[in-house]
Protein backbone atom coordinates (compact mmCIF):
# COMPACT_ATOMS: atom_id res chain seq x y z
CA UNK A 1 0.00 0.00 0.00
CA UNK A 2 2.83 2.28 0.85
CA UNK A 3 4.36 1.68 -2.60
CA UNK A 4 1.08 2.63 -4.28
CA UNK A 5 0.88 5.83 -2.21
CA UNK A 6 4.43 6.77 -3.23
CA UNK A 7 3.69 6.06 -6.92
CA UNK A 8 0.51 8.20 -6.71
CA UNK A 9 2.47 11.01 -5.05
CA UNK A 10 5.10 10.89 -7.82
CA UNK A 11 2.41 10.91 -10.52
CA UNK A 12 0.62 13.86 -8.88
CA UNK A 13 3.87 15.83 -8.55
CA UNK A 14 4.69 15.13 -12.19
CA UNK A 15 1.24 16.27 -13.31
CA UNK A 16 1.57 19.48 -11.31
CA UNK A 17 4.98 20.12 -12.84
CA UNK A 18 3.61 19.52 -16.34
CA UNK A 19 0.75 21.92 -15.70
CA UNK A 20 3.28 24.68 -14.94
CA UNK A 21 5.29 24.24 -18.14
CA UNK A 22 5.29 27.47 -20.16
CA UNK A 23 3.08 27.27 -23.22
CA UNK A 24 4.47 28.96 -26.32
CA UNK A 25 2.59 32.16 -27.28
CA UNK A 26 0.08 31.94 -30.12
CA UNK A 27 1.38 32.84 -33.55
CA UNK A 28 1.42 36.53 -34.40
CA UNK A 29 -1.43 37.72 -36.65
CA UNK A 30 -0.59 38.44 -40.26
CA UNK A 31 0.63 42.02 -40.76
CA UNK A 32 -2.00 44.56 -41.67
CA UNK A 33 -2.23 45.67 -45.27
CA UNK A 34 -1.05 49.22 -44.71
CA UNK A 35 0.43 51.77 -47.05
CA UNK A 36 3.86 50.30 -46.32
CA UNK A 37 2.85 46.99 -47.86
CA UNK A 38 2.11 46.51 -51.52
CA UNK A 39 3.75 48.11 -54.54
CA UNK A 40 6.09 51.07 -54.15
CA UNK A 41 4.92 54.60 -54.92
CA UNK A 42 6.91 54.58 -58.18
CA UNK A 43 5.32 51.31 -59.38
CA UNK A 44 1.84 52.45 -58.32
CA UNK A 45 2.06 55.82 -60.05
CA UNK A 46 3.49 54.25 -63.23
CA UNK A 47 0.45 51.93 -63.30
CA UNK A 48 -1.91 54.91 -62.94
CA UNK A 49 -0.09 56.86 -65.65
CA UNK A 50 -0.07 53.94 -68.09
CA UNK A 51 -3.73 52.99 -67.60
CA UNK A 52 -4.99 56.58 -67.96
CA UNK A 53 -2.86 57.20 -71.06
CA UNK A 54 -4.29 54.03 -72.68
CA UNK A 55 -7.94 55.06 -72.26
CA UNK A 56 -8.44 57.34 -75.22
CA UNK A 57 -11.75 59.14 -75.66
CA UNK A 58 -14.96 58.18 -73.84
CA UNK A 59 -18.09 59.00 -75.87
CA UNK A 60 -21.56 58.78 -74.34
CA UNK A 61 -24.99 60.39 -74.38
CA UNK A 62 -26.74 61.75 -71.32
CA UNK A 63 -30.52 61.53 -71.64
CA UNK A 64 -32.20 64.06 -69.35
CA UNK A 65 -35.85 64.04 -68.29
CA UNK A 66 -37.35 67.09 -66.54
CA UNK A 67 -40.42 66.11 -64.52
CA UNK A 68 -41.41 69.76 -63.95
CA UNK A 69 -42.54 70.14 -67.58
CA UNK A 70 -42.31 66.51 -68.79
CA UNK A 71 -39.58 67.38 -71.31
CA UNK A 72 -36.68 65.27 -72.54
CA UNK A 73 -33.30 66.22 -73.89
CA UNK A 74 -30.00 64.65 -74.82
CA UNK A 75 -26.42 65.79 -74.41
CA UNK A 76 -23.70 64.01 -76.37
CA UNK A 77 -20.37 64.03 -74.57
CA UNK A 78 -16.84 63.29 -75.70
CA UNK A 79 -14.34 63.18 -72.81
CA UNK A 80 -10.60 62.75 -73.38
CA UNK A 81 -7.86 62.48 -70.76
CA UNK A 82 -4.38 62.76 -72.33
CA UNK A 83 -0.75 63.56 -71.53
CA UNK A 84 -1.02 61.90 -68.13
CA UNK A 85 2.14 62.37 -66.08
CA UNK A 86 2.76 61.19 -62.54
CA UNK A 87 5.57 62.47 -60.36
CA UNK A 88 6.25 60.19 -57.37
CA UNK A 89 8.77 62.63 -55.86
CA UNK A 90 6.21 65.44 -55.77
CA UNK A 91 3.19 63.12 -55.27
CA UNK A 92 1.39 64.70 -58.22
CA UNK A 93 -0.84 63.50 -61.04
CA UNK A 94 -1.35 65.82 -64.01
CA UNK A 95 -3.22 65.44 -67.30
CA UNK A 96 -5.01 67.35 -70.03
CA UNK A 97 -8.82 67.23 -70.00
CA UNK A 98 -10.83 67.90 -73.16
CA UNK A 99 -14.63 67.63 -73.07
CA UNK A 100 -17.09 68.35 -75.86
CA UNK A 101 -20.81 68.70 -75.10
CA UNK A 102 -23.06 68.50 -78.21
CA UNK A 103 -20.07 69.42 -80.36
CA UNK A 104 -19.11 72.51 -78.34
CA UNK A 105 -15.87 72.59 -76.38
CA UNK A 106 -16.91 72.62 -72.72
CA UNK A 107 -13.54 71.98 -71.02
CA UNK A 108 -10.02 72.29 -72.39
CA UNK A 109 -7.72 72.44 -69.41
CA UNK A 110 -4.64 71.11 -67.70
CA UNK A 111 -5.38 69.44 -64.37
CA UNK A 112 -2.81 68.95 -61.61
CA UNK A 113 -3.62 66.98 -58.46
CA UNK A 114 -1.39 66.88 -55.39
CA UNK A 115 -2.13 63.49 -53.85
CA UNK A 116 -1.48 64.91 -50.37
CA UNK A 117 -4.61 67.06 -50.88
CA UNK A 118 -6.94 64.15 -51.71
CA UNK A 119 -9.78 63.61 -49.22
CA UNK A 120 -11.48 60.67 -50.92
CA UNK A 121 -11.68 58.63 -54.11
CA UNK A 122 -14.97 57.12 -55.27
CA UNK A 123 -16.12 55.09 -58.27
CA UNK A 124 -19.82 55.36 -59.05
CA UNK A 125 -22.13 55.27 -62.07
CA UNK A 126 -21.64 58.49 -64.03
CA UNK A 127 -25.37 59.19 -64.09
CA UNK A 128 -25.38 59.09 -60.27
CA UNK A 129 -22.52 61.60 -60.26
CA UNK A 130 -24.55 63.87 -62.59
CA UNK A 131 -27.66 63.43 -60.43
CA UNK A 132 -25.78 64.54 -57.31
CA UNK A 133 -24.38 67.53 -59.22
CA UNK A 134 -27.89 68.58 -60.30
CA UNK A 135 -29.27 68.26 -56.76
CA UNK A 136 -26.34 70.27 -55.29
CA UNK A 137 -27.22 73.03 -57.77
CA UNK A 138 -30.92 72.98 -56.82
CA UNK A 139 -32.05 71.21 -60.00
CA UNK A 140 -34.18 68.51 -58.35
CA UNK A 141 -36.68 67.85 -61.15
CA UNK A 142 -34.21 66.32 -63.63
CA UNK A 143 -33.06 62.73 -63.95
CA UNK A 144 -30.18 61.48 -66.10
CA UNK A 145 -29.50 58.20 -67.93
CA UNK A 146 -26.16 57.51 -69.66
CA UNK A 147 -25.89 55.43 -72.83
CA UNK A 148 -23.70 53.43 -72.71
CA UNK A 149 -23.22 53.01 -68.97
CA UNK A 150 -20.16 55.00 -67.89
CA UNK A 151 -18.25 54.86 -64.59
CA UNK A 152 -17.00 58.03 -62.94
CA UNK A 153 -13.88 58.11 -60.77
CA UNK A 154 -14.37 61.15 -58.53
CA UNK A 155 -11.37 62.59 -56.66
CA UNK A 156 -12.43 64.91 -53.83
CA UNK A 157 -9.77 67.45 -52.87
CA UNK A 158 -9.32 69.59 -49.77
CA UNK A 159 -9.86 72.73 -51.91
CA UNK A 160 -13.44 71.65 -52.73
CA UNK A 161 -12.71 70.62 -56.32
CA UNK A 162 -13.78 67.20 -57.56
CA UNK A 163 -11.80 66.17 -60.66
CA UNK A 164 -13.70 63.37 -62.41
CA UNK A 165 -12.35 60.81 -64.88
CA UNK A 166 -14.83 58.78 -66.91
CA UNK A 167 -14.36 55.13 -67.95
CA UNK A 168 -16.18 52.70 -70.23
CA UNK A 169 -15.19 49.80 -67.97
CA UNK A 170 -16.01 49.81 -64.26
CA UNK A 171 -13.33 47.17 -63.62
CA UNK A 172 -10.63 49.50 -64.97
CA UNK A 173 -12.07 52.42 -62.97
CA UNK A 174 -11.93 50.26 -59.82
CA UNK A 175 -8.31 49.22 -60.48
CA UNK A 176 -7.16 52.79 -61.07
CA UNK A 177 -9.08 53.94 -57.97
CA UNK A 178 -7.42 51.23 -55.86
CA UNK A 179 -3.99 52.30 -57.14
CA UNK A 180 -4.83 55.96 -56.44
CA UNK A 181 -5.92 55.17 -52.88
CA UNK A 182 -2.63 53.33 -52.32
CA UNK A 183 -0.63 56.25 -53.79
CA UNK A 184 -2.54 58.75 -51.63
CA UNK A 185 -1.76 56.69 -48.52
CA UNK A 186 1.94 56.49 -49.45
CA UNK A 187 1.99 60.27 -49.99
CA UNK A 188 0.31 60.99 -46.63
CA UNK A 189 -2.99 62.20 -48.06
CA UNK A 190 -6.47 60.98 -47.27
CA UNK A 191 -9.11 61.98 -44.78
CA UNK A 192 -7.82 63.83 -41.74
CA UNK A 193 -9.40 63.02 -38.38
CA UNK A 194 -11.60 65.76 -37.02
CA UNK A 195 -10.53 67.12 -33.62
CA UNK A 196 -14.05 66.88 -32.14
Amino acid sequence: MRVIAVILAVIMAGATALAQVAVPPPPQPAPDKTASSGPSLEVTMKFIQDKLNEMGTVNFAGYVHDSSNNSDGVQKFSATISNVVTNPGACTLSYHRLVFNNGSREHDENVSINLRDVRSITVLPDEQDWQMYLVRNGDTTKTVKDVPDISALVIKLNNGKDPTIRFYEQELADRVAKALVHAVELCGGGPKPEPF
